[in-house]
């Protein structure tokens, strides 16, 4: 961290540098808990305050979790004993017909990361 002088906004005290800071907000009714965070810390009543990097990197992590404006529903078959879901026309051509896919669970949710 810089030289800047941070003052808490709760108790005046001078803040000091801290690489250790977790945050923890609710994004759509989820709980998201970021960690190794850098800023400053009052040493008296423990308000944190997040540094220009921290705080793009924690914002860049809470838009990944935020629910998309168009959500497409699809019926899950059944070809040559497994499940399928189609991938609407829409996204396709949005991801330039990419044929790599990593898949993995969120609590309920199906995540793809398309490559």
């Amino acid at each position: 961290m810089s030289e800047i002088e941070i003052k808490c906004v709760e108790c005046g005290t001078q803040t000091k540098e801290a690489k250790d800071i977790t945050l923890t907000t609710t994004i759509d009714g989820r709980e998201i808990v970021i960690t190794n965070l850098s800023g400053s810390r009052c040493p008296v009543c423990g308000e944190e305050y997040l540094d220009a990097n921290s705080s793009e990197i924690s914002l860049e992590i809470a838009n990944k979790f935020r629910k998309p404006a168009i959500v497409f529903k699809r019926r899950v078959t059944v070809s040559g004993g497994r499940r399928v879901i189609g991938i609407p026309e829409e996204i396709d051509r949005a991801l330039g017909k990419k044929e790599n896919v990593d898949l993995w669970l969120e609590g309920d949710k199906i995540v793809a990361e398309v490559y």
